[in-house]
């Protein structure tokens, strides 16, 4: 990115995503409602709160930067993008589950910003100290762990599975490909796809309609950097999703390779050709 230091970047995300996770252990945290964020979705007091401090620290390291964000919507403005989820899995985390991240991309700001010209990102445990970054020119690292990319795969599908409809594609990968994997819902589509992208899982699939690129946006650009590879269920990369304003994700499939992607996509394709 010309005129930005690299390093600067990496320190802005880091710190970023550090700040949100400390106060989301802290005995400070709020769980009341505060509303309905601009996704549609109940927003917490913990979801505002985090949200301000990443954009604050943000402020700090670069001065004036757009934000598009799950609870906010659109706010600033400057030469910098940011594309936020405060907390994804914020259900998990209001529940005590210790499954959910804080999610950051930074990309330049213009009309048409989409996943693939994320400049950096960072997608950071909540209940581990695990951070796993991306720089475009200079590639993934994890912090807090060794992160080796495995291989095989783990037999596992992760996923959101809440409806007969969005558990049918399950059902039917292992009629229509050589797969019979296991079957997990975890609660954080960004940890899930990072997950994949390290072989933790050989693929990610929702079919609800309730994601949006807030959510998937940066763990796609670390996934895609890794090898993995994310469709829309209209076989449209992942990579080509707009992230300069909120947009609902209908279906999303990730696979640990292009192949499991592309088995994965014929699973839920199929479904949607039956009309289920």
């Amino acid at each position: 990115m010309e005129n930005i230091d690299r390093g600067l970047l990496e320190e802005a995300l880091i710190a970023s995503a550090t700040r949100a996770i400390t106060y989301l252990r802290s005995t400070y945290v709020s769980r009341e409602p505060a509303g309905i964020g601009k996704s549609g979705d109940l927003s917490r007091e913990f979801d505002v709160v985090v949200e301000d401090l990443i954009f604050k620290t943000l402020r700090e390291y670069f001065g004036e930067i757009r934000l598009v964000s799950e609870e906010r919507g659109i706010v600033g403005r400057g030469s910098l993008m940011a594309i936020i989820d405060p907390v994804d899995g914020s259900v998990n985390f209001e529940a005590g589950l210790p499954i959910a991240s804080v999610s950051i991309g930074i990309a330049r700001n213009s009309k048409q910003v989409r996943v693939g010209d994320i400049e950096a990102a960072v997608v950071a445990e909540v209940f581990r100290d695990v951070v796993y970054f991306y720089d475009k020119l200079r590639g993934f690292k994890a912090l807090g762990m060794k992160a080796k990319r495995k291989y095989p795969p783990s037999n596992i599908v992760l996923g959101y599975f809440e409806s007969v409809e969005s558990f049918r594609p399950y059902i039917r990968l292992p009629e229509i490909t050589n797969f019979k994997p296991k079957l997990r819902s975890l609660g954080s589509a960004a940890l899930d796809i990072v997950y994949v992208s390290l072989g933790i899982a050989l693929g990610f699939i929702d079919a609800r309609a309730k994601l949006r690129n807030v959510d998937i946006a940066p763990s796609i650009a670390i996934a895609n950097s890794l090898g993995a590879k994310a469709y829309l269920c209209n076989g449209e990369n992942a990579v080509d999703i707009a992230i300069d304003d909120i947009e609902k994700i209908e279906c999303l499939v990730v696979g640990y390779d292009d192949e499991i992607a592309r088995a994965l996509l014929k699973a839920v394709s199929s479904e949607r050709i039956l009309g289920y």
